[in-house]
């Protein structure tokens, strides 16, 4: 891992601002280190932007890292960033050192029927999934007290069958966030293409566009040892009417399985997968949001995620209008849908207002969406990287114009062709 300071956010000004703003507020007596003021939590968060870490790491483990790599500093005073840089690729060295094992977690998955029906399985990037009717007697839980928390009841809600995670990392907290976001694109993957082209009149407060989403709790798994004894996982969207609303037959979901497996398969070596992945994990957060607001939010922010390049401080909505339609069949048309839904967007962004027109809008952009997704998955995988897609879709819509392009292009490689040798060359 190669570790190096970014002043894309954070200038050099900023990150000396935020070690003397540690300093001032710690001290150390007998070796152990203290905090005279409760901002300590917030510098922490905001630490990793002043640096750049690749292979990249998640938003957690960078926090962990350079939070204990600051703490290290305080202790032997270098307060510096090159120390950091120091310390934090000492500390990921020992993470490394430690050996793999096996993590596991299970939880509900909302499907009728699976008593009646085969499972499946699916694959990303070293982490397995698959369905089962019955648990291994290892992982079964009978319900029990969990101090601080309450009474947990593992087998509610009752009557479905479950969905096992499994990895090898080297601690829990890498495992979980690992098996979380696979099984986030992977239900964000069977969701967009169960609901490919459905479009319903009606909606309500247990009405989700995505009709798979984790259970209420998830049990995590060392080994064969069981680690939720004093903590837990869970979801805390979760809603037991909402669950209990229409859930899918299994055989309805057994149905998108293989084109779910075959859009991982491309995105596992895409040259988009980052960029393609965080839209499908949107994309999901909207499929079984309630909120109809939130629901249009998430899938304008995949979008975004499509259509912004990655180093942008800020999108612009007429930016991500005009590259969206590239390949619709009523750019007019959809210009003005995504215009309005663009201040739809705004408005519960920045006043919290929500329209009357959500639900039929929101369709319409989760429809445009999936097609965009679905589309750069299996359309993309020739491209070099995303700025080369945003080059792409950036190119005149209309026949004639492109033609002219072309003109253009050849006159212009004629010309570079038609040059005289370099002198040096010979």
């Amino acid at each position: 891992m190669k570790i190096t300071r970014s002043k894309k956010w954070v200038s050099d000004e900023m990150l000396d601002e935020l070690l003397r703003a540690f300093e001032a507020g710690t001290t150390i007596e007998a070796g152990t280190l203290s905090y005279r003021h409760y901002d300590f939590n917030e510098l922490y968060e905001i630490l990793p932007d002043a640096f750049s870490v690749k292979p990249t790491v998640s938003r957690s483990e960078a926090i962990g890292l350079f939070s204990k790599a600051l703490r290290a500093c305080r202790h032997a005073q270098t307060m510096t960033a090159a120390a950091l840089i120091e310390q934090a690729s000492a500390l990921h060295r020992q993470t490394l050192a430690v050996s793999l094992e096996r993590y596991s977690l299970w939880s509900k998955f909302r499907a009728r029927d699976m008593a009646h029906s085969k499972g499946f399985s699916l694959n990303w990037r070293g982490v397995t999934l698959r369905t089962t009717v019955a648990l291994p007697a290892w992982m079964r839980r009978e319900d029990y007290l969990l101090s601080g928390v309450g009474y947990i009841f593992p087998e509610q809600p009752e009557g479905y069958g479950y969905v096992i995670l499994s990895c090898d990392e080297r601690d829990e907290n890498r495992a979980v966030d690992r098996m979380m976001d696979a099984l986030q694109l992977m239900l964000g993957l069977l969701n967009l293409y169960e609901s490919w082209q459905r479009h319903t009149h009606w909606g309500g407060r247990n009405w989700t566009e995505g009709k798979l989403w984790p259970g209420p709790t998830q049990f995590v798994f060392r080994g064969m040892v069981f680690q939720g004894d004093n903590r837990i996982w869970y979801n805390p969207d979760y809603d037991e009417d909402a669950w209990e609303h229409f859930p899918p037959k299994m055989k309805r979901i057994l149905k998108v399985v293989p084109w779910a497996r075959k859009a991982l398969a491309s995105l596992d070596t895409h040259p988009l997968r980052e960029v393609l992945v965080r839209a499908v994990m949107l994309l999901q957060d909207g499929l079984v949001s309630r909120d109809g607001s939130l629901r249009l939010l998430r899938y304008w922010s995949a979008l975004e995620q499509l259509y912004v390049e990655a180093d942008a401080k800020n999108g612009s909505n007429d930016k991500v209008i005009e590259r969206a339609l590239f390949g619709e069949r009523e750019p007019a048309l959809s210009r003005w849908k995504l215009a309005h839904i663009a201040r739809l967007r705004n408005n519960y962004v920045h006043a919290g207002v929500s329209g009357d027109d959500l639900h039929d809008l929101g369709q319409f952009l989760r429809e445009l969406v999936v097609r965009h997704i679905n589309y750069w998955i299996f359309r993309g995988a020739d491209l070099t990287d995303h700025a080369a897609m945003l080059q792409f879709v950036k190119l005149p819509s209309g026949h004639a114009a492109l033609e002219q392009l072309r003109i253009l292009v050849h006159r212009r490689l004629a010309l570079i062709d038609a040059r005289p040798p370099d002198s040096d060359a010979s």
